[in-house]
């Protein structure tokens, strides 16, 4: 069928073969019209960026955060001296302040500096800043010790329940600025316009805001020095993502040039050409800069998974050059002429390269049926960016191959590859014993299946940064001694025309809360609602007594609300709507494995479910939320993208092979790597992760080129050579040294991501290197050995009489 698309790529090659000038002009044009989006495209390492925009988590967790703000906090803990000193505290207050001066995008800062203190004095209720107000009246801090530590408001917030770490928590704006924003300051002449009429739409605040803020924590942090009696540590899901974000823009150009480094050397030695070389290193350029110019434009980031596009490029890129430039050499040395090897490879080499191109952007949108949405883009891209890919190196092979010299095809040997001899011997060996490697193959799948049985998955992106990653370490410190860094939200919003100022309903949601703590094995730090702000004002009122901590009667819940409103507070504003219809319960957990939060939050729902039945609804969200979604995403992700990516290069394989049971067969090789990777991993006990599903989808992508190389030149020479022997030799002869070249290239180009930064990168490295070996071993002895059991057709035994080279779209039957 894909020979049909020959005389339309003949009449491309000699157009820009006999046209080079006019040809590279358009072709430079195109390029840079894909490449023009590139300045637009913006790393993303934050949670949100795994979901898809329309998920609806992601969509609740946006509307929680619109309604009360951000849970997606910097916290800054600080220790290693007396927290209730006077020096401390003081310095601490400085801390707080520069904090509060000097970065960006803040909406609210909290520490023991400004926390509320909800006190009753002269008749009137006062909330003030705690520390601010103390310092400023010159008492000691330290008489304020018990009251701090007691208050659940503060514990395990502001200051550890044990009392050695204070904290600083920064709570980002929930949007972006916008060129409309303005601050009047009559002063100094400055005024605003009046504001449009329609609502102006606001982005949230993103990826590269986060990293603004952190870095100017970090500056801050710096300059405060981290003395043995002021130890500061920096965490929060905006600190990790930064950190993932500047690793990976620390290490995708080192790879690049690693990687292309390698794909240099390889081309190299296989032409001994610089010319050559230059040529790939072209393709390839062209093709990435191509795909993240389409990707940028289209407004997808650059995220942990979607980087995986360089070598993956890199790969797609080599193995259409090399083809293509094998496929002009071979006809270069049958017919001494140019154009006329043109026209030859273009008949013998065309149809399979184009398939290959096919075949491997199928496999990879397969992962379009991912949750995950980095996952979806890299699927989707990769497939574009292995058309690119095909093109540029059509265009790149036909342009070096008309500037190449004589001396460079004098100086090309024509002597039989060692290589090549020996993988023939192999294949030809498992032939001859073919039903002895069938048994092994079976053994290795029964052996696989048991290591399968034994697979977990698991999401924590918090460990794909080493161990001695100091934001790492700070995050462990923090959720050690704070006992969290991430948070449950649980937005509950009443019925039966009730509100958040009902005692029924305030009584036992604080009941169900104070439960919640040992409900799984998930340790709970801290829960936060309206309740403690009620509670404290109850207790304030009856002149502080602990006992007093409590929801009291409806009457006095109205008369301690309108006290709350009269002071102004917008602190309670992040726990409950201002017309009281909507409340929030902050629950606040560890950095954890993300599977452990799906029956934490399963038992949360249900357990707050079953206490507010009739009296309110309850929705869990937050940060926590996202991580379970993109836990439980990454299991599914696998079956639905493997599962959609094996039908569609299965029917291609049909398609091209011209037989439904050859196009059966040719998926034998491409499928088994896989489940024999899958086998190592579960007895390693490495798990499915975030990256580690990638595996699968981008081999079989990558091995179906081999594959669809080796079974189309199979058919084609055992058409011609009628003896499975006689067609392996000529097979392996063909696609021999390009399939060992590209094997060797997806080693080298994953391997190089094995020395990178973030340890998650470091295991996916090591799978692709092994699965590319098992791919070759695969494409050498099992390929051969299911091609051996293939005869000709009826109706090809029946044509044979009639014409001594049987037509090449004729099948197969087993």
């Amino acid at each position: 069928m894909f020979e049909r698309l020959n005389p339309l790529a003949m009449r491309l090659a000699t157009l820009v073969f006999r046209h080079p000038i006019v040809s590279t002009i358009l072709f430079a044009l195109l390029v840079a019209a894909a490449v023009s989006g590139l300045p637009r495209l913006q790393p993303d390492g934050r949670i949100e960026a795994f979901m898809r925009e329309d998920d609806p988590a992601l969509r609740a967790y946006q509307q929680m955060r619109e309604t009360f703000g951000q849970d997606n906090r910097i916290v800054v803990s600080v220790g290693g001296g007396d927290v209730f000193d006077l020096a401390f505290v003081e310095k601490l207050a400085r801390l707080h302040e520069t904090i509060g001066a000097d970065v960006p995008y803040i909406a609210e800062l909290f520490s023991p500096y400004n926390i509320p203190f909800i006190d009753y004095r002269d008749g009137g209720l006062y909330i003030e800043d705690l520390v601010r107000n103390m310092l400023a009246r010159g008492e000691d801090p330290a008489t304020m010790r018990e009251r701090i530590l007691e208050t659940p408001l503060y514990r395990n917030f502001i200051v550890s329940a044990d009392g050695s770490l204070a904290s600083i928590v920064i709570e980002p704006n929930r949007f972006a600025p916008h060129p409309s924003d303005c601050v009047a300051r009559p002063a100094e002449g400055i005024s605003c316009p009046p504001l449009p009429d329609e609502p102006i739409e606001r982005d949230l605040l993103g990826s590269d805001h986060y990293a603004e803020m952190t870095a100017a924590v970090e500056r801050i942090v710096a300059e405060f020095g981290n003395d043995s009696d002021f130890v500061i540590h920096v965490s929060g899901a905006p600190v990790v993502s930064t950190e993932i974000v500047r690793l990976m823009s620390t290490d995708m150009p080192r790879f690049t040039l690693m990687s292309v480094g390698i794909a240099l050397v390889v081309i190299m030695v296989m032409f001994r050409s610089p010319l050559v070389a230059l040529a790939m290193l072209a393709t390839f350029l062209t093709t990435i800069f191509s795909t993240f110019g389409l990707m940028a434009a289209s407004g997808n980031p650059l995220t942990p998974p979607t980087q995986l596009l360089v070598p993956l490029l890199l790969v797609g890129s080599l193995c259409s050059f090399i083809h293509f430039m094998m496929g002009f050499l071979r006809g270069y040395a049958e017919t001494r002429d140019k154009e006329a090897a043109i026209e030859r490879a273009i008949a013998h080499a065309h149809a399979p390269i184009v398939f290959g191109a096919l075949t491997t952007a199928a496999g990879l949108l397969g992962f379009l049926a991912s949750d995950l949405a980095p996952v979806a883009t890299l699927g989707l891209f990769g497939a574009i960016g292995s058309l690119i890919a095909y093109v540029c190196a059509f265009f790149m092979t036909l342009l070096v191959f008309r500037l190449l010299g004589t001396r460079f095809f004098e100086r090309r040997s024509a002597e039989y590859p060692r290589l090549v001899a020996l993988f023939t011997w192999l294949s030809l060996a498992a032939v001859a014993h073919r039903f002895k490697a069938l048994a092994v193959v079976a053994l290795l799948i029964g052996l696989s299946a048991i290591g399968i049985s034994r697979l977990e998955y698991s999401h924590n992106s918090l460990l794909w940064l080493p161990e001695d990653n100091t934001v790492r370490r700070s995050t462990e410190f923090i959720d050690t001694h704070l006992r969290g860094t991430v948070n449950l939200e649980v937005v509950v919003t009443p019925e039966a025309g009730r509100d958040f100022r009902d005692e029924e309903l305030l009584t036992r949601l604080d009941e169900a809360a104070g439960e919640l703590d040992g409900l799984t094995d998930v340790p709970i730090g801290r829960h936060t609602s309206i309740i403690d702000f009620v509670k404290e004002t109850n207790r304030a009122l009856n002149e502080g007594d602990p006992a007093e901590r409590f929801v009291p009667r409806q009457d006095a819940i109205y008369d301690q609300f309108l006290m709350l409103e009269s002071e102004g507070t917008d602190d309670t504003q992040r726990y409950v709507s201002s017309a009281y219809d909507l409340g929030r319960l902050t629950v606040l957990t560890p950095w954890l494995e993300a599977t452990r939060y799906t029956d934490f939050i399963n038992r949360v729902q249900a357990h707050l479910g079953e206490a507010l039945a009739g009296l309110a609804t309850v929705q869990t969200t937050g940060l926590i939320a996202l991580l379970s979604v993109t836990s439980t995403a990454v299991l599914s992700s696998m079956i639905s993208s493997y599962a959609l990516a094996t039908v569609q290069i299965f029917a291609l394989m049909c398609v091209s092979l011209g037989r439904i049971g050859l196009g059966l067969l040719s998926m034998v090789p491409n499928i088994l790597p896989f489940v024999f990777l899958l086998g190592i991993m579960g007895a390693l006990g490495l798990p499915i992760d975030t990256f580690t599903v990638l595996v699968g989808a981008i081999l079989e992508g990558l091995i179906v080129d081999d594959t669809t190389h080796y079974f189309f030149h199979y058919k084609r020479n055992f058409d011609r050579l009628r003896d499975p022997k006689a067609a392996i030799r000529a097979t392996i002869a063909e696609v021999g040294e390009p399939m060992s070249t590209t094997t060797l290239v997806v080693m080298a180009s994953f391997a190089v991501f094995a020395v990178s930064s973030l340890t998650n990168l470091i295991t996916f490295a090591l799978l692709m290197v092994l699965g590319a070996v098992l791919a070759l071993l695969c494409e050498l002895f099992v390929s051969p050995v299911v091609l051996s059991f293939l005869k000709p057709a009826r109706r090809r035994q029946e044509a044979d009489a009639a014409s001594p080279v049987p037509a090449l779209e004729s099948g197969y039957a087993s």
